[in-house]
């Protein structure tokens, strides 16, 4: 979500007041997340997509580690304050029954995930709790300087969460990015050092406590390559980046205890894609993101971005017109060929709830 660009406050859209999951008429639910003001002015050209699981910043969450956290008495009250402030100026509706997404990627509630700070935390543990140390052998130091990590960071999520909820209470609740994102483990080459059967130890075992405590899934299938066959510099063959994303989403559906899984994408490479960075993506990419979580069990997809400025609406409005409309309308309703020009008369466009309506260009709105 937060990718390069997005380290700022949920933004809670004029659109984000109802969620009801699946989509109107949908049998699988393709969702915006565009989090911009301007994200109003996009033009869905006949297909009834929503733009309304808003998801971001909220709280305080130090960057630099949870030694922030545990070694300050203060945060917990003042976080307390934050978060409520944040809610009541971005969802103004206390009956919003939408999805918050919360998107804290600086550490995680895995060790391995979260390298950067484990420098500072092994210092705070050494020197600030040198009492969890104390006569025990130094062999046995890293399992428990790792427990007591995993420890403050399972609370900060738990504290937060009951924040949430005490504030929206009708809120569909997840943080951006968990099961926690990785292309190689999927194609066969640990990362972090760890290998698939230690990736599933630690969702099935140290981070039962997360899937317990969320009521939606949103992992990320963000495109980190660029997709061709065969593939050129910098790219991968399709069934890399199929293994990725079937990878991703049958793991969050496979610990998800039945709860909607909504994968997070974009409509352009991810910063990190080398020279592909930033470009929106190419018919292969897109129909893959799109096709294979509805295969494996998702519920939904929500499309991310964030607009800047009107040239970049304006780009990715191209683009969706162009490229990402008919597809996006085909894995919706599968089988129906190209989305409709106009909503009258299209024999298979949904019908609005009793609470919506859609608009001349075909937007599923709720009614004023």
């Amino acid at each position: 979500m937060s990718i390069a660009r997005s380290s700022m406050s949920l933004l809670a859209l004029a659109a984000a007041s109802h969620l009801a999951l699946a989509g109107p008429g949908a049998s699988y639910d393709v969702r915006l997340a565009i989090q911009s003001r301007n994200a109003d002015q996009i033009q869905y050209r006949g297909v009834p997509l929503v733009n309304d699981i808003s998801g971001g910043t909220i709280g305080l969450h130090p960057h630099d580690g949870p030694h922030l956290i545990a070694g300050d008495p203060t945060f917990y009250s003042r976080h307390q304050a934050e978060l409520i402030k944040d809610i009541n100026d971005t969802i103004a509706d206390v009956n919003f029954s939408g999805v918050i997404c919360i998107d804290h990627e600086s550490w995680w509630p895995s060790w391995e995930w979260s390298s950067h700070v484990q420098p500072a935390w092994t210092n705070y543990i050494k020197t600030k709790r040198p009492e969890l140390l104390a006569g025990k052998p130094d062999t046995e130091w890293d399992a428990i300087i790792q427990a007591e990590y995993k420890k403050t960071v399972r609370q900060y999520y738990e504290f937060t969460a009951n924040i949430v909820r005490q504030q929206r209470p009708k809120a569909k609740l997840s943080w951006y990015g968990i099961p926690l994102r990785s292309y190689w483990i999927f194609n066969g080459v640990p990362q972090y050092g760890v290998d698939l059967a230690r990736y599933r130890e630690i969702h099935e075992q140290e981070m039962k406590w997360y899937f317990d405590l969320v009521d939606v899934l949103c992992p990320s299938i963000y495109p980190v390559y660029s997709v061709a066959s065969p593939a050129g510099p910098s790219q991968v063959e399709p069934a890399g980046n199929e293994a990725y994303i079937l990878g991703m989403v049958g793991e969050s559906v496979r610990v998800s205890r039945g709860k909607p899984v909504y994968p997070f994408f974009m409509l352009k490479y991810h910063p990190s894609s080398g020279a592909y960075a930033n470009q929106f993506i190419n018919p292969i990419n897109l129909r893959q993101a799109l096709e294979i979580p509805r295969q494996v069990g998702a519920a939904g997809l929500a499309i991310w971005d964030f607009f800047y400025d009107e040239q970049e609406l304006a780009a990715w409005q191209n683009y969706y017109d162009t490229t990402a409309r008919d597809v996006i309308y085909g894995v919706i309703y599968p089988g129906t060929g190209s989305a409709p020009t106009a909503l009258s008369g299209a024999p298979t466009e949904p019908e609005p709830g009793e609470d919506q309506s859609i608009s001349p260009d075909g937007r599923v709105e709720k009614k004023p």
